[in-house]
């Protein structure tokens, strides 16, 4: 009776397994349509299975959840490599974004004096393959070590190129005038970055908080009112323009932005809290009362329907 048992579970956990596999190969597929549609190399999804692979041995019986359920076995990698060998050679040069985004993380993962040492060193012995991004790469550590005027001085010589037009400089840029005390400066020139990249939500979220971090609250505040009137699912706008309220003294609509923000992330009690704080409070006007209810009740049905 006991074998038949350990039978049949062990059947059961093996049909789990295949169904989990047949999911992982049609995810795989999927991935591979997406790196293609968007123009990408397609080799580099087996290459880069293949160096997580290699990296994640180190793990041994310690790897992250995902990696323990859903491992890179030599047959997903093999499959994306048959995939592959029906496409045509793509070369796809590295443009400035990335070159830039690599380049910070690369002033990221040390101390600020090292990678202060690493991007002189490269720039002094002409070692990078693109140099505005090793000065940008430069600029960041000099930040990290608080020498604005430094980061501000690169970055004012990069802005002078147009090759090298990016919302990183430009916010970058604006938040070294900011920090070394020239505010209305800073202001300006994220004011003009909003101008050239109105839906980089970097230079966004960097004016608001600098907004904040500077005491223009009611600033703060409007300017978060006239973004989420573009975008209603940045929670993280929300929790901004929660903060402008709160300075404000508009604990009512403090709350209320809260509870959007929760409950884009998924988190309808926590929403419905603080929904009903709001309720609470003693400065709402009518429609902001009115507001108020609708959502709460909106959201009150939802949880109900999940349940």
């Amino acid at each position: 009776m006991g074998a038949a048992v350990t039978g049949v579970s062990a059947g059961g956990i093996q049909a789990q397994l295949g169904f989990s596999r047949d999911f992982e190969r049609e995810a795989d597929r999927v991935g591979f349509q997406t790196l293609q549609k968007a123009g990408f190399d397609v080799r580099g999804m087996s290459a880069f299975f293949s160096r997580l692979q290699r990296a994640t041995r180190v793990y041994e019986n310690n790897a992250p959840v995902y990696l323990r359920t859903h491992p890179l076995n030599t047959e997903r990698i093999s499959d994306m490599q048959n995939r592959e060998l029906n496409q045509p050679y793509r070369q796809v040069s590295d443009g400035l974004e990335f070159q830039l985004t690599r380049a910070r993380l690369q002033a990221m993962r040390s101390t600020a004096n090292e990678a202060v040492t690493h991007f002189q060193t490269l720039l002094a012995e002409q070692k990078t393959l693109n140099a505005a991004a090793t000065q940008y790469g430069l600029a960041v550590a000099l930040a990290r070590k608080k020498d604005w005027a430094a980061a501000e001085n690169i970055l004012n010589i990069l802005r002078q190129e147009e090759e090298n037009a990016s919302p990183m400089i430009d916010r970058l840029y604006a938040e070294a005038r900011v920090r070394r005390g020239d505010l209305a400066g800073g202001l300006a020139a994220f004011q003009e970055a909003l101008q050239r990249y109105p839906d980089a939500a970097a230079v966004v979220y960097s004016y608001g908080e600098a907004l904040l971090e500077n005491r223009r609250f009611a600033e703060a505040r409007a300017f978060f009112e006239q973004r989420l009137r573009k975008d209603t699912a940045d929670a993280r706008l929300y929790k901004l323009q929660a903060r402008a309220c709160a300075a404000l003294g508009k604990t009512g609509q403090q709350h209320q932005a809260l509870a959007e923000a929760y409950a884009l992330e998924g988190a309808l009690p926590a929403a419905i809290e603080q929904l009903e704080l709001a309720q609470r409070a003693k400065d709402n006007d009518f429609y902001t009362s009115s507001a108020i209810d609708a959502r709460l009740r909106q959201l009150k049905q939802r949880q109900a329907e999940t349940k």
